[in-house]
C-alpha cells in the first residue's frame, strides 16, 4: 500500500503520524451465552467484565501453572449490531486457534457458552497518534467495516476488520488516507523497530508458554490483581507476593548491526547470565535495540553483556 518507505520512516509514522499494516495472523473468536461475560473473566488475567465496542482490553491466556499460553484482545463485538445480547470477542493469534478453542470448551462445564469463529479477513492495523482520525476517515469511506481500539504500541491505535471482500476492498482507501495524514504503510521490518523503540515485548517472540507474565513485563498491562478468579490466578499471585523472580526481559542497546537471532548473553566474567530474544538496528539513534531475558542480578541499568561479538548494555526492566 502507498510509496515504498524506510524501515525508519515506517517506525517513526507509527510513533508520529499513523501507519497501517495487514495482520492476517489473527482470528477472531466469538463468545455468545448468558453466562459469557462471567464465563470470560475466568479464563484471563485481565478484568474484562465491562468491555465495550470502542475499545479493547488486552490480557493473556495462562496455563494452571501461571505460564502464558497465548495474549488476546478482548471486547464487545459490534458485528452485526451491538446490543445487551451481543457476542463478546476475542482477537486471538492464529497459531494458537486450537490450542485456546481445546482450553476454552474444556472449561465449559454447566455455563450457558458458546464459542465460533467469525468470519473475517484479518486486520487493517493502524497505529499512531492520528490512528483514531484516519479510522474514521476510512470507515466514511469503506461502509462494511467495523473498528475497535486496539493500541499495540502505546501511541494509540485502532483495528479495522471485516468480511474478506470489504477488508480488501477498504486496503487502498487506507493507503489514500494514510498517506493524506503523512503516515504510510508499514512492513514487519517497520513495525519490529518501532515496538523495540517502546519496549514492547511479542508473544511468540519474547514470550511464549514458557514465561510466567511477571518475568516478561506484562503485569501492568495484562493482569489485574482485583479481578477475582481465573485460572492461573493463584500461582501468579503468589509469585506476586512471596515469589522472587529468577528472570526479567530487559530493554538492551548496543554496538551490534545484525543479524540478531536468539543467542547467550554473557557477563563480563564470561558466564552466561542470559538470553537475547530479539533485535534491530536504529540507523535513526545509531545503535542496536533488543529484548532479551536474563538473571535478576544482572537487570541493573547499564549492566555490560556480551552479545555474540559485541556489547549491549541493560536500559531497564521491560514493565517499568
Amino acid at each position: 500500500m502507498g510509496e515504498l518507505a524506510s524501515v525508519e520512516q515506517e517506525a517513526q509514522a507509527l510513533s508520529e503520524t499513523v501507519g497501517v499494516r495487514r495482520r492476517d495472523d489473527l482470528r477472531l473468536l466469538q463468545i455468545r451465552g448468558d453466562d459469557r461475560q462471567s464465563w470470560l473473566n475466568g479464563q484471563l488475567t485481565n478484568d474484562v467484565r465491562e468491555l465495550a465496542p470502542e475499545r479493547a482490553v488486552y490480557a493473556l491466556v495462562v496455563d494452571v501453572r501461571g505460564k502464558i499460553v497465548a495474549d488476546v484482545w478482548a471486547f464487545q463485538s459490534a458485528m452485526g449490531g451491538a446490543s445487551e445480547d451481543g457476542a463478546l470477542s476475542l482477537w486471538v493469534p492464529r497459531t494458537q486457534l486450537s490450542d485456546l478453542l481445546e482450553i476454552f470448551e474444556a472449561q465449559i462445564i454447566m455455563e450457558d457458552v458458546e464459542l465460533s469463529e467469525a468470519e473475517t479477513g484479518g486486520v487493517l492495523s493502524l497505529q499512531g497518534p492520528l490512528a483514531d482520525k484516519a479510522a474514521a476517515e476510512i470507515l466514511a469511506r469503506c461502509p462494511g467495516l467495523e473498528r475497535v481500539g486496539c493500541d499495540e504500541l502505546g501511541a494509540g491505535g485502532q483495528w479495522l476488520y471485516g468480511s474478506p471482500d470489504a477488508l480488501v476492498a477498504a486496503e487502498q482507501t487506507a493507503a489514500a488516507v494514510i498517506a493524506e495524514l503523512g503516515g504510510c504503510a508499514v512492513s514487519e521490518a517497520g513495525y519490529e523497530l518501532s515496538r523495540l523503540r517502546a519496549g514492547v515485548p511479542r508473544f511468540g517472540v519474547d514470550f511464549d508458554r514458557r514465561h510466567y507474565p511477571q518475568e516478561s513485563g506484562l503485569k501492568e498491562r495484562a493482569v489485574s490483581f482485583n479481578k477475582g478468579c481465573y485460572i492461573g490466578q493463584e500461582v501468579i499471585c503468589t509469585l506476586e507476593n512471596r515469589g522472587r523472580l529468577s528472570r526479567r526481559l530487559v530493554r538492551l542497546e548496543g554496538e551490534h548491526r545484525g543479524p540478531f537471532e536468539p543467542a547467550a548473553l554473557l557477563d563480563a566474567d564470561g558466564e552466561t547470565v542470559g538470553e537475547l530474544t530479539s533485535g534491530a538496528w536504529d540507523g535513526r539513534r545509531g545503535r542496536a535495540l533488543a529484548l532479551g531475558y536474563v538473571k535478576s542480578r544482572a537487570t541493573a541499568t547499564d549492566t555490560p553483556l556480551s552479545y555474540r561479538d559485541a556489547t549491549l548494555r541493560v536500559v531497564a526492566m521491560v514493565g517499568l
